[in-house]
């Protein structure tokens, strides 16, 4: 009996000595990884149309009524986000950049109009889903259209998230009076 006494507590000595809390082979996989994962930063990487700044300055005579310069350029700290993604450790986002214009009319050395064209011109005309994401692609002067007595802008809005766009006519008469027409909607 004597034995079993002295011989029960030194298999209760090895048995505790045994458990050292030592983490499995697993545990410590786990453990790694999740460490490295927390080291790791998120890769974001943001690709820009155009991708840098854009102006496209364009001065006209018109039927030596109608001088017309017309600046079309980028506004870098406005895009509209086409695409997101995320694999791996890279997030990938491409934006279109957001455009503007300038227009001024002169006949005679007069000044008859003068305004700087954006999307937000035509958004208080209408308000659909189209012009969440839209901007002005670019105006233009329509030679074809104008004459001696009124001047003829085209303008194009594009929403490059649906690949959807709207084609406008501003007309401009020799006292700086416009009409906007809508002559195309693809939205």
């Amino acid at each position: 009996m004597k034995k079993i006494v002295l011989f029960i507590p030194l298999i209760l000595l090895v048995i505790l000595t045994s458990c050292d809390r030592r983490k499995s082979k697993i545990d410590c996989i786990n453990d790694a990884v999740s460490n490295f994962n927390k080291k790791e930063k998120l890769i974001d990487l943001k690709y820009y149309y155009p991708e840098s700044y854009t102006e496209i300055k364009t001065d006209s005579i018109i039927y030596k009524t109608f001088k017309v310069s017309v600046k079309n350029y980028t506004l870098m700290d406005h895009q509209i986000l086409i695409h997101q993604s995320i694999k791996n450790l890279n997030k990938t986002s491409q934006f279109h950049r957001v455009f503007a214009s300038d227009i001024v009319v002169a006949v005679a050395n007069k000044i008859i109009y003068s305004k700087h064209i954006s999307v937000e011109k035509f958004r208080d005309f209408e308000s659909t889903d189209f012009w969440n994401n839209a901007t002005l692609e670019h105006v233009w002067v329509n030679q074809e259209q104008s004459d001696t007595e009124r001047l003829s802008l085209g303008i194009s809005i594009v929403n490059p998230k649906n690949n959807a766009f709207k084609l406008y006519e501003i007309l401009i008469d020799r006292s700086g009076n416009e009409h906007l027409t809508l002559i195309k909607d693809h939205s």
